[in-house]
């Protein structure tokens, strides 16, 4: 049940394949955007998108339908603006105005899909909780059939946390969704919230990529790969274990044989989620006893602890009572799974004493998962009603492109079509 990418399917196992999109072939895109957070309403055409895909189809009569891409806004650089005493949360409608500005400049240019956009609310993204996913998801849902495409626009710093969270309640998603915002607010010289938007919304429905992405700066990344690397570039985000799946330049070139196949099911989503993960970080001023404290609640305090942990997930050895404590977690109900502090890499059952005794214990190795989608992984799959025991085979399968090395044990049939 492991999720297929396309380089056995359609290239015969072939580790790499590049559908490269021509700007020549492609260079002249439209833009048609309504409002739907203000009375006025109306549609204008407009914008070039460097290395855009096509965004016209054949409807099969011969007839060329224009695609339709939803932008679903829920905050972040781009919903704040400069006034004389500093910056504040803009007005309902602000963003909208935006994108229409933006399709104004550019009016005389060819195709472009139809763009509506829907302002949800406008936050900071360390405001952003479970709760604003279900909303996306919700969104998303109800609008599933109507777009061929979707862009979320978010502040950067729970991008990653929230990309990876609908990239599995998004069950069977056979769409692109788009996640992107800006680094710089609209109005700076240096902003980079045209490109990110006018790339996002060209490709999102054209593209034939059925996953919930990342697109920051030039590249499009798994959204449950992804982690934010610099608060201070461009380049804002990295998928430090995974390739892009597609890179921006003079063309769009799209890794085929990274992209997840198609979903066999009917689109659903799963909005409930568990929330009761704790994350805490190994340092060499570590306190155990404070680890036994909790430990010691069990699932009192919550159901599943993720520890970040050195280098293929070491921890000390001689400290006494630590690996007590994980122990103690165990007996009482929790799941303890680990995690790497390093930005790249995996964590490696058995590589050293210290792994093994963990393994012993029957701490779980996140392989190379990162912590955000370690945590969404979790939250889903308590949400969904399994037991300690079923969460725990399902970490270590891939279910939607989020781990790169399978270990033997596999999930069941069964437990599978559930997710």
């Amino acid at each position: 049940q492991v999720p297929a990418t396309r380089a056995g399917a359609e290239w015969g196992g072939v580790s790499q394949q590049l559908c490269v999109l021509s700007v020549t072939q492609c260079r002249s895109v439209k833009v048609n955007a309504r409002r739907e957070s203000s009375p006025m309403s109306q549609k204008t055409p407009g914008v070039v998108a460097p290395a855009a895909a096509v965004a016209n189809v054949d409807n099969g009569h011969g007839l060329q339908q224009e695609q339709k891409v939803l932008v679903l806004f829920l905050g972040g650089q781009l919903g704040q603006e400069m006034h004389e005493t500093g910056i504040k949360i803009a007005p309902p409608g602000y963003f909208t105005e935006q994108i229409m500005r933006l399709v104004q400049l550019n009016e005389s240019n060819g195709s472009f899909p139809n763009v509506d956009v829907k302002e949800l609310e406008s936050l900071d993204s360390w405001d952003v909780q479970p709760s604003h996913w279900a909303l996306l998801a919700e969104e998303i849902y109800k609008a599933y059939h109507s777009y061929d495409g979707f862009v979320v626009v978010m502040g950067t710093d729970t991008m990653a946390y929230t990309a990876s969270a609908l990239s599995f309640m998004l069950e069977n998603l056979g769409k692109a969704v788009i996640f992107t915002g800006a680094q710089v607010r609209f109005g700076d010289a240096f902003s980079d919230a045209k490109r990110n938007l006018l790339v996002s919304m060209a490709v999102a429905p054209s593209l034939d990529i059925p996953e919930v992405c990342i697109f920051f700066d030039d590249a499009l990344f798994r959204g449950n790969r992804a982690r934010k690397a610099d608060s201070g570039a461009f380049h804002a985000f990295g998928s430090p274990n995974f390739p892009p799946l597609a890179r921006l330049g003079l063309q769009m070139e799209v890794n085929r044989a990274m992209v997840l196949l198609p979903p066999k099911g009917k689109f659903r989503i799963h909005t409930k989620m568990d929330e009761k993960v704790v994350v805490l970080k190994m340092a060499p001023y570590f306190d155990v006893s404070a680890l036994k404290q909790f430990s010691a609640q069990g699932t009192k305090s919550c159901r599943a602890l993720i520890l970040e942990l050195y280098g293929t997930g070491n921890a000390p050895h001689r400290i006494s009572g630590f690996l007590e404590a994980l122990k103690q977690a165990k007996d009482n109900g929790l799941l303890v799974v680990v995690t790497s502090q390093c930005a790249a890499g995996s964590v490696v059952p058995g590589s050293y004493a210290v792994n093994k005794d963990l393994e012993e214990i029957g701490v779980i190795p996140a392989i190379d998962m990162t912590t955000e989608a370690t945590c969404a992984k979790i939250v889903y799959l308590y949400g969904k009603g399994l037991t300690s025991e079923q969460v725990q085979r399902s970490m270590g399968q891939s279910l939607r492109g989020e781990i790169s090395k399978i270990p033997q044990s596999q999930v069941s049939s069964h437990l599978a079509s559930r997710l």
